[in-house]
């Protein structure tokens, strides 16, 4: 009985502080087909934007036929030392995700200029465990592009929502 008691308390608290769960993200019905353009058709967002566009609610591009492009215009993942220690090891790094895109509607106007979005994560490095630091930095990368295919997105919803 104490158990439905606090989690009913729980669930008020929850709906009194204006928390409810995000809702998925539709994208702008006018937009018609889309199509995702990059330099290297494998790269990871390319083919992680797609899937995030579909689930949005965006016609996948048929070949052949009229469809807008989200033109990737550049992607760069670089990291760089962030700290050392007085030994000048390095402590933690900062991995910084950088993409550079537009949209050209398939009317050939472009329906949202150059943008450019840039992620950060910074981590802790443990020479003392070698072994799991590139798998954690695997693992970073591997979230900031997920991060960058989500702000992508309601970037796009944004500026089409403003039109």
């Amino acid at each position: 009985m104490s158990r439905v008691l606090l989690l009913a308390c729980l669930v008020l608290a929850l709906g009194a502080c204006g928390f409810h769960p995000r809702g998925t993200l539709v994208l702008a019905e006018d937009l018609g087909p889309v199509k995702v353009q990059t330099a290297d058709p494998y790269s990871t967002l390319a083919q992680g934007l797609s899937v995030a566009l579909t689930r949005a609610g965006v016609q996948a591009a048929v070949e052949g036929q009229p469809s807008a492009t989200l033109r990737v215009r550049s992607e760069r993942l670089s990291t760089r030392p962030l700290t050392v220690d007085r030994r000048a090891l390095v402590r933690e790094y900062e991995t910084l995700y950088r993409v550079r895109f537009d949209l050209i509607g398939a009317d050939g106007k472009r329906r949202l200029p150059e943008q450019t979005i840039e992620l950060t994560r910074e981590f802790t490095y443990d020479a003392f465990a070698q072994a799991g630091s590139p798998a954690e930095q695997r693992l970073i990368e591997d979230e900031l592009r997920r991060d960058m295919q989500a702000a992508i997105l309601r970037r796009l919803d944004a500026v089409l929502r403003a039109k």
